[in-house]
């Protein structure tokens, strides 16, 4: 399913790890500098005639470490702390499918200045229901939506085998999927896995974050799906830190090679209810198409409640 892993000619520095884990991490760094500022230093060099200017040296820069650490531990909190959100729905039976426009996944500035108000006014109607697809394709792949496409991956590895958790809406800690596959440990996460059904190329950006959960959950090994590829930055990167870049071309390949009757059971699950709709990414229920001055995008239907937006691809912004 991937291939071989090459060794990584750097690791990631503290600094970097502290930036790009979970608060917790650089909390906990921070508290080991106070730790060695007012304990260890001083038992270990305060002792020594010798060695005793040392303290007047080490003390000060580890206080200096922690201060460092302890801001990008609050930075990092305030940045991951989810939203007050309603309590996620799902759709109580399947709807009409709606004309198959990817959504990114993340907010647009741009219509955030928009009125809401009038931009809430009224939902676009949705289209009629169309034949549900018989074979998997590209197509197929790039219309399904964000979070229907973060349940197909979890689904493709639960049915080679593997144990795989979804993570919960909101801020995910920049991974989407936990896999267990320990038979030793059978709670100790071994991979982890990033979605992105995104119109575009994946930049480097969020695989560097990536590299920084895999530092965070300690785990080696590390999968990034993303329909419409990776730019060659990205690509490099991963290449030198083990993680496995899966596009649409190669996801499609994978999904090809399973036995009929899995391959099937994927499509179904796919392609179940309203499959190309995208989910508010806050409170996981479907969006409704809806226009403004400055375009078309998808909204909330909890608004005013809930002010997700997303962007339609082909709008204007």
């Amino acid at each position: 399913m991937s291939r071989p892993y090459r060794k990584s000619r750097r690791d990631p520095g503290l600094i970097e790890i502290a930036t790009t884990s979970d608060w917790k991490v650089s909390a906990a760094m921070a508290a080991v500098c106070v730790l060695a500022a007012t304990v260890i230093i001083p038992a270990l060099l305060g002792s020594s005639r010798m060695l005793g200017g040392l303290v007047m040296v080490f003390v000060p820069l580890t206080w200096l470490m922690a201060v460092v650490f302890g801001s990008i531990s609050l930075i990092r909190f305030l940045r991951q702390r989810p939203q007050a959100s309603p309590t996620p729905q799902r759709s109580p039976a399947p709807r009409p499918i709606q004309p198959a426009v990817r959504a990114t996944e993340t907010s647009s500035s741009e219509l955030d200045k928009a009125p809401l108000a009038e931009s809430f006014a009224s939902p676009t109607s949705a289209a009629a229901p169309e034949a549900r697809p018989t074979a998997w394709s590209r197509e197929l792949i790039d219309r399904i939506e964000w979070k229907r496409f973060e349940d197909l991956c979890c689904e493709f590895y639960r049915v080679k085998g593997i144990r795989a958790e979804t993570t919960r809406l909101g801020a995910d800690g920049g991974v989407d999927i936990r896999l267990f596959q320990d038979d030793a440990a059978p709670q100790r996460c071994t991979a982890v896995v990033q979605c992105k059904a995104w119109n575009q190329a994946v930049g480097i950006k969020p695989v560097r974050e990536l590299r920084g959960v895999m530092a965070h959950e300690r785990v080696e090994k590390a999968f990034f799906m993303a329909p419409n590829g990776f730019t060659d930055e990205a690509r490099a990167f991963a290449a030198e830190n083990r993680i496995t870049l899966l596009d649409g071309k190669l996801f499609l390949a994978m999904l090809e090679r399973l036995p009929e009757v899995l391959r099937q059971q994927l499509l179904d699950f796919a392609t179940a209810g309203d499959w190309t709709t995208p989910t508010c990414p806050s409170c996981g229920v479907k969006m409704a198409a809806r226009d403004s001055k400055r375009g078309r995008f998808w909204g909330c239907v909890h608004f005013p409640k809930c002010r997700g937006t997303l962007q339609m691809r082909g709008s204007a912004v």
